[in-house]
C-alpha cells in the first residue's frame, strides 16, 4: 500500500467540498476530517449531496486515495504569521525600503554560474 505522509495545500481540494456544503468552513482545533479523494480528475466517490463522508474502501473506491485533513489552530497561527511576514518583506522589497536578498549557490562575477555548477557537480548534488 503506498500513501502521502505530510502534504500541504493551500487551497481546499474537492475532496472537502462536501464538507464545506455540509458543516460550513469553520473548524475546530483538533478536527480530523476523514474522506476520499481522486486518484485522477474526478470521481464521484464523494458526492457532495449526501451528507456524511464516505469511508475509504480499496475495494469499493479503486479510483481514490484515502484524504485525512486534520486541523490544528496553532499551525493556522504560525502559517498566518508566516504568510504576513513574507508579505510584509516583498512589500518592503517592492517600495525600495529594503533590497532583495542576493541568491544563495550562485556566484556573481565574471565567470556567472559556471564555477558554481562546476563546483556543485564535482560534489555530485547539482541535478543539471
Amino acid at each position: 500500500m503506498r500513501f502521502i505522509v505530510g502534504s500541504r495545500v493551500t487551497k481546499a481540494p474537492i475532496d472537502l467540498e462536501s464538507h464545506f456544503r455540509w458543516h460550513g468552513e469553520t473548524f475546530a482545533d483538533g478536527q480530523v476530517i476523514d474522506t476520499v479523494t481522486p486518484k485522477r480528475g474526478a470521481n464521484s466517490d464523494n458526492y457532495t449531496g449526501v451528507r456524511a463522508e464516505p469511508v475509504w474502501d480499496p475495494g469499493r473506491h479503486p479510483g481514490s486515495w484515502r484524504a485525512i485533513w486534520p486541523y490544528s489552530t496553532k499551525r493556522y497561527v504560525r502559517d498566518n504569521r508566516t504568510h504576513n511576514l513574507q508579505e510584509a518583506r516583498a512589500r518592503e522589497v517592492v517600495d525600495g525600503v529594503k533590497a532583495a536578498r542576493a541568491p544563495r549557490f550562485v556566484k556573481s562575477g565574471r565567470t556567472g554560474n559556471l564555477s558554481t555548477r562546476r563546483r556543485w557537480r564535482g560534489r555530485g548534488g547539482w541535478p543539471g
